[in-house]
C-alpha cells in the first residue's frame, strides 16, 4: 500500500491529519509506503515578513480578530483530541517552499516522516519560523541530517505541486492511496476502516 500525503507545513489541520493517519496505520496493522507531498496553500506568501498567524489572518487574508480567535479555538481543541498541544498564538506564518525542500531532504535520508513532523511541530507548537533558512538548518541538525544545500530538491517540490493539480487537489490535508483513492480532510477521520479494507 502506498500512501501519498499532500500537506502544507503551516496548516494546523494537516498536523491533525498526520496524527490521525499515524493512529489509523497502527490500528489497522498495516505498513504502507508513506510519501510526503508538498502543497502550498499560499505559494505567493512574502518571504521575510514575520507575521504571527493572527497578524497574517488580519493583514493578508481579511479575517477578523473574532473569527481568528474562533478558528484557533476550534483547531486547538481538535488537536488536543489527538494529543497535540497547539500554541497557535505564537505560530509564525511563512512561505513553505524551503520547508518542503527540507522534507524532501529528510526523505532522501530515510527520515521524511520525522522531518515533516518536526516542521509541523515547529510551527504549530514551538512558535518557530519554518520559512527561515537558519531555523531549517537547526531542524535539519536536530533530525541528524546534513545541511540542506541551496536550491536542493526544488524540482521535486515543483513536481509535487504539479502532481497535486493532476489529482485535482485544491486543499489539504489530502491523502491518496495507491494512486487512485483520494481522501480529503473529513474522510481522514475514518481512516482505520478504510486502510483495513484496502490493505492487501
Amino acid at each position: 500500500m502506498k500512501i501519498e500525503v499532500f500537506s502544507d507545513l503551516v496548516c494546523p489541520w494537516c498536523y491533525i491529519g498526520k496524527r490521525r493517519l499515524s493512529i489509523a496505520i497502527e490500528q489497522a496493522g498495516v505498513e504502507p509506503e508513506l510519501v510526503w507531498r508538498a502543497f502550498q496553500l499560499d505559494p505567493s506568501y512574502p518571504s521575510g515578513i514575520t507575521w504571527t498567524l493572527s497578524e497574517a489572518h488580519l493583514n493578508r487574508y481579511g479575517v477578523t480578530a473574532e473569527e481568528d480567535r474562533r478558528r484557533q479555538r476550534l483547531v486547538t481543541d481538535l488537536a488536543a483530541e489527538v494529543g497535540l498541544e497547539y500554541r497557535l498564538d505564537r505560530a509564525i506564518m511563512a512561505n513553505t517552499a524551503d520547508a518542503h525542500r527540507l522534507v524532501k531532504h529528510g526523505h532522501a535520508h530515510g527520515k521524511g516522516t520525522e522531518t515533516a513532523e518536526a516542521l509541523m511541530r515547529a510551527y504549530a507548537i514551538e512558535g518557530r519560523d519554518v520559512g527561515d533558512l537558519a531555523t531549517l538548518d537547526e531542524i535539519a541538525a536536530e533530525q541528524g541530517l546534513p545541511p540542506l544545500e541551496p536550491g536542493a530538491y526544488r524540482d521535486e517540490v515543483t513536481a509535487d505541486l504539479i502532481l497535486a493539480s493532476r489529482y485535482g487537489i485544491v486543499g489539504v490535508p489530502t491523502i491518496v492511496v495507491d494512486e487512485k483513492h483520494i481522501l480529503v480532510s473529513p474522510e481522514i477521520q475514518d481512516l482505520t476502516r478504510f486502510l483495513r479494507k484496502h490493505s492487501g
